[in-house]
């Protein structure tokens, strides 16, 4: 364990700040973001895409001898331009700036769509974000309040058991749904909302029935006591898909 005493208190509070204000922004940011390394001396962000090493990793903080607190920051990519990996020590505001500047060049990644496949998905995950109405302001801090979040898991639980009537054929959904559920007290408001548009939009792409099911669900048990949700447009979806 790191003794904050071998070091000058301004050096203490600066590392505090930094490393609070990072957790703050990985969590707000937690749908494509994971901190998997967090301790005083450093912390390792990663893309949560399974075919991305993107990382941006903060370490060495030290006091120079003009008693600024600098930090060293390794990040890939670079920028737009440069997919290599850029090195830095620089400021804690400059930090922060530079890990959402990299941030948003993961969102841009994201939001490309090279296949007509991958257009569709990200177009159907826009349609179910949309039909939820989120109206907490602290919907990008905080997380669902325990009584949501037991309903929220609870319905996942179900979710899984009807998947699993075909266990193979839905392998990927039924990981994307466990790990939905396993990871809700960690994730805000808002992430949670965008996970679980992520996950109707890869089921209705699998198959309308097994939607129309999930969906059936999903009124019975979540969006009349859970999540706010356009219930009109569940009836009307149900019932088109017959």
């Amino acid at each position: 364990m790191t003794n904050k005493k071998q070091y000058s208190l301004l050096f203490v509070q600066t590392v505090e700040r930094l490393n609070n204000s990072v957790r703050q922004f990985v969590e707000k940011n937690s749908d494509i973001l994971e901190l998997t390394t967090d301790n005083p001396m450093e912390l390792l962000i990663k893309d949560k895409s399974k075919i991305s090493d993107f990382q941006f990793l903060i370490h060495s903080p030290h006091q120079d001898n003009r008693n600024k607190i600098l930090f060293k920051a390794d990040y890939n990519p670079t920028n737009s331009a440069v997919i290599g990996t850029k090195k830095s020590v620089t400021e804690e505001k400059s930090i922060l700036a530079i890990l959402e500047q990299w941030t948003n060049i993961i969102r841009s990644y994201n939001k490309a769509s090279w296949t007509p496949e991958e257009n569709i998905l990200n177009e159907y995950e826009r349609e179910f974000y949309e039909n939820f109405e989120i109206l907490d302001d602290d919907a990008d801090i905080n997380p669902y309040e325990l009584d949501k979040q037991i309903i929220i898991h609870n319905y996942f639980v179900n979710v899984i058991k009807v998947l699993k009537v075909n266990e193979e054929e839905n392998a990927e959904l039924i990981k994307e749904a466990e790990e939905i559920k396993d990871n809700i007290p960690k994730m805000t408001k808002k992430t949670t909302v965008k996970k679980i548009s992520r996950f109707f939009a890869n089921v209705r792409k699998k198959s309308l029935p097994l939607l129309k099911e999930v969906l059936e669900l999903g009124r019975k048990e979540v969006f009349k006591r859970g999540i706010k949700f356009v219930l009109d447009n569940i009836g009307d979806w149900i019932a088109l898909i017959g």
